[in-house]
């Protein structure tokens, strides 16, 4: 704080010379004393006030000389003649001469002007002998007219360079009472106040002095000075609370944005004009405006958690006894929060395969209707498909550059009881997906997820994943923001997609195609939940999952099945429900369709060895198994 107060003094000095000037009625007394003593030198006094009030300090100091010589009882012509040396940088003469008039007359006036010019060094700071010099003078002066400006601005001027706060709060509240609207006035005032700790008021008593006269290059250099004395953390409070405000209220409009495309998505998906793909449109700026976001929070979520941190030891260390072990948990807190979002940003996906890679070259049926129903859709047949244990059935593409690997993952426990016909219009369905590129791009998005993905575990795994981590009220707050707008994004993209399978198949074809597949996804997984607790306990091999039949009847799941067909859509559901898709579909436009008697046969009849596959899928739930639980299921002994 010393250096930010020299600073402030060799302001405050500039200031006090200013208010130093004295006032016409003064002069006017002094006019008339001078003509009392010898007329002949008023001319001469006159002329030296003249070259006084234009800055002209040698020719100043030249006629005050010679007033004084004329007139040697008239020891004003001495104190202006050494105020003006000070001025002309003439410190040394100027300090004789004043010395030289309070010998000859210790008046307030003299005394004052003498502890100014002691106080008004230009290098250095003041010895100790012209402080001691200075500070009974001022004291003095001041005591002796306790109503006069300049006597109570230098007695503050030397508390300022004594660093005595008494003596400057003494002389400011004469001050205030005296001149309320002098620019030194509300210098010292501020002076105080910082000294005090309130920075509120110095900061306020600065823009007074500014309001009252205050150069704007003195204002500009004080107000530096101040605010680097100020503590950080009462310097950046206010910043920091303004931007913590835009934060939140960019989390509340993306939410709004989030929560009014949901409802206008809906009612795109009950029209056929081109407003569907206008709202997917505000969607993609909308998530991507969202992704930016996300990475602009985390160095100010870190900086909080720091913060937040910081706060709570600083407040430990101020009760006076310091928990150690609170103080290492609250740093442990912040360095893994830290730790777990910066990792975040350097996850690199694992380009894996998705299931078993069908040789498509030996399922030449299979081949032969993905390729049809491409031509239907209007869209490039899939590359590859991936075989996978379970029941679901999805598009993707890999890989980079124009042409990406476009991929069909097909679950096998699916295909159970699935007619040709409606696999064909839920093959439809995932190549709309296609034609409206929805699988294209999208890496930003997916970032953003496996970031805040990594952040989660990367805090559950080091214990801080609890109420009281700044870093966990984000991932959680964000993760329900982002999974709003993309999977508001996503339910459009699902009914869009259904449009294309019921336009080239019919809503019928795909209402059973959708039905099977939600259904045969709740019995599957009771079968396997009754069938794998029964192989596990009586340690039975497993050859073929999806033929086995437990011993233990499997529980009826008929209420699950309805309660999944009929569900209410959330707002957090990527898919809409399956009774709100049916009622879309339902009211789209009619079409007559051809379909021939291929269509009537089982899915698996596509598949040229289906019990092979359902083979090595068992042998895959197996491993699954194994890698997850340690458990080993046998297989069975092939037949000699």
């Amino acid at each position: 704080m010393r250096k930010q107060l020299a600073v402030l003094f060799v302001v405050l000095i500039s200031c006090v010379s200013l208010s130093a000037e004295t006032p016409q009625e003064y002069d006017a007394r002094l006019e008339r004393d001078l003509g009392a003593k010898d007329a002949g030198a008023l001319p001469l006094w006159k002329q030296a006030n003249t070259a006084r009030e234009a800055a002209r300090h040698h020719d100043a100091i030249q006629l005050y000389a010679r007033v004084y010589a004329r007139v040697p009882d008239f020891v004003h012509a001495l104190r202006r003649q050494s105020g003006e040396e000070l001025r002309a940088g003439l410190r040394q003469q100027a300090l004789e001469h004043g010395r030289q008039a309070v010998q000859l007359d210790r008046s307030p006036e003299n005394m004052s002007s003498l502890a100014y010019i002691l106080l008004s060094k230009p290098i250095g700071p003041l010895t100790e002998e012209e402080l001691a010099e200075a500070k009974p003078l001022a004291r003095e002066a001041a005591n002796a007219k306790p109503d006069d400006e300049f006597a109570q601005s230098v007695l503050a001027s030397a508390g300022q360079a004594a660093q005595d706060i008494d003596m400057i709060r003494e002389a400011t509240i004469r001050l205030e009472s005296i001149a309320p609207k002098s620019v030194p006035t509300h210098m010292f005032r501020m002076v105080v106040a910082a000294s005090e700790g309130n920075w509120e008021e110095a900061d306020a008593a600065l823009l007074r002095a500014k309001t009252f006269g205050m150069p704007l290059a003195e204002y500009e250099s004080t107000r530096k000075a101040l605010a680097s004395a100020q503590p950080f953390y009462l310097r950046w409070w206010k910043p920091a609370l303004i931007g913590l405000g835009i934060w939140f209220a960019g989390f509340g409009l993306m939410l709004l944005a989030g929560a009014v495309l949901s409802r206008i998505a809906m009612r795109a998906a009950k029209t056929t004009d081109d407003m569907s793909a206008k709202v997917r449109r505000l969607y993609k700026i909308v998530l991507g405006v969202s992704c930016a976001f996300y990475y602009a929070s985390l160095p100010i979520v870190i900086a909080f958690v720091i913060a937040f941190t910081g706060g709570l030891i600083y407040a430990t260390f101020a009760l006076g006894r310091v928990p150690v072990k609170l103080v290492i948990i609250l740093v442990a807190l912040a360095a893994v929060s830290v730790w777990s979002m910066l990792k975040s940003l350097f996850v690199r996906r694992r380009d894996d395969d998705p299931g078993m890679r069908l040789d498509l070259a030996e399922e030449p049926k299979l081949r032969a209707l993905l390729d049809d129903v491409a031509a239907k859709i209007g869209t490039h047949a899939v590359d590859n498909v991936y075989m996978t244990p379970g029941t679901e059935v999805a598009v993707m593409e890999r890989g980079k550059g124009r042409r990406k690997e476009r991929c069909l993952i097909l679950g096998i426990a699916a295909l159970d009881g699935l007619r040709v016909l409606p696999l064909k219009a839920i093959l439809g369905h995932e190549y709309g997906h296609f034609s409206n590129q929805d699988t294209a791009g999208g890496a930003f998005a997916l970032a953003v997820r496996n970031s805040l993905a990594r952040t989660a575990v990367g805090l559950a795994e080091g214990g801080v994943a609890t109420w009281y981590n700044p870093a966990w009220w984000f991932v959680n707050a964000f993760h329900r923001l982002f999974l709003r707008i993309s999977e508001g994004a996503s339910r459009l993209q699902e009914v869009l997609a259904d449009r294309f399978a019921v336009f080239a198949y019919g809503a019928a074809a795909f209402e059973e195609g959708l039905t099977h597949v939600v259904e045969r996804g709740v019995r599957f997984d009771a079968h396997v939940d009754v069938t794998l607790k029964e192989v596990v306990d009586r340690q039975l091999p497993l050859a073929n999952l999806y033929t086995y039949t437990p011993s233990s009847a499997v529980e009826d799941v008929s209420t699950q099945v309805e309660e999944a067909l009929n569900r209410a859509s959330s707002v957090y559901d990527s898919h809409p429900a399956p009774a709100e898709r049916f009622a879309l579909i339902r009211a789209l436009p009619k079409r007559e369709l051809m379909f021939d008697a291929a269509d009537e046969a089982p899915a698996w009849s596509l598949f040229t060895n289906f019990e092979a596959l359902q083979f090595r899928m068992t042998e895959q739930v197996r491993e699954n198994v194994r890698a997850n639980t340690g458990i080993e299921i046998a297989a069975p002994v092939p037949a000699t």
